[in-house]
């Protein structure tokens, strides 16, 4: 039987699953330069379908279909309201990542609630009670923050620091930045949060909820600020999932 595989395509990388009885099987994380090798070893069934949500730039589209059209395997991409999916994005050019990753986070919470994506960009979304979109906020990740302040100030580059016990005061350069990444960032969702309450549709006591790489550093941080904090992972390739399935049944 074809098989639906799931590419999420992001700036760095792209993460991909196969689609197996409305869930996500072989979940897995590559470069981008590594997608020709890992089609290779795949190697799909020639009726196998690719379906593709991306958000970077369209050549790096044009690269990942490139490599499937040589292969001779059909692919589709999906983007925003490509699909009929209970959340609705609240403004034209949203994010095709952020529409999708909130598709399965309001099936499960059928409340107001909030989702962090801490990817290469760290994106804050509102959701109310009513399942509607009330907007959000765009920060750099951890990774593009790290980046951007190395490339300003490249006297402050050290050999990685092998760990990070938290964002208390550091006597290591390597580790002052790691930790002042991750207060940042920390800062940013609980100002962002706090900023939520007081919008009338959203209610107070809404759950936060975390997907993306950075989302186990910051639970603990964020849940000592007296946040419920929730990890749910892979929500942009459920949400594909979701999309895929309601474009089938059309």
């Amino acid at each position: 039987m074809p098989d639906d595989w799931l590419l999420e395509l992001g700036h760095t990388r792209l993460k991909l699953a196969r689609r197996v009885d409305g869930g996500l099987s072989s979940v897995q994380a590559i470069e981008l330069d590594r997608f020709g090798r890992w089609l290779a070893g795949q190697q799909p069934g020639p009726c196998d379908r690719f379906w593709l949500a991306a958000v970077p730039m369209p050549e790096v589209t044009a690269r990942v279909s490139g490599e499937l059209i040589r292969a001779g395997l059909e692919w589709a991409g999906v983007s925003t309201h490509s699909a009929a999916l209970p959340v609705a994005a609240s403004y034209a050019g949203m994010g095709v990542d952020r529409w999708l990753a909130l598709q399965p986070a309001w099936e499960r919470v059928r409340s107001a609630f909030c989702l962090v994506d801490c990817g290469t960009a760290t994106t804050v979304d509102l959701v109310d009670a009513c399942g509607v979109h009330l907007g959000g906020w765009i920060m750099p990740g951890m990774e593009a923050a790290r980046q951007g302040l190395l490339t300003r100030a490249p006297g402050l580059r050290r050999p990685a620091a092998d760990s990070v016990a938290g964002p208390g005061p550091a006597r290591d350069t390597a580790e002052a930045i790691e930790s002042g990444l991750l207060l940042q960032q920390a800062g940013g969702i609980v100002q962002a949060y706090t900023l939520a309450t007081g919008v009338p549709e959203f209610a107070p006591a809404s759950p936060l909820l975390l997907t993306g790489g950075a989302a186990g550093p910051l639970q603990s941080l964020l849940e000592g600020r007296g946040l419920s904090v929730r990890i749910e992972p892979d929500l942009v390739l459920q949400g594909l999932a979701m999309a895929v399935e309601s474009m089938s049944e059309r």
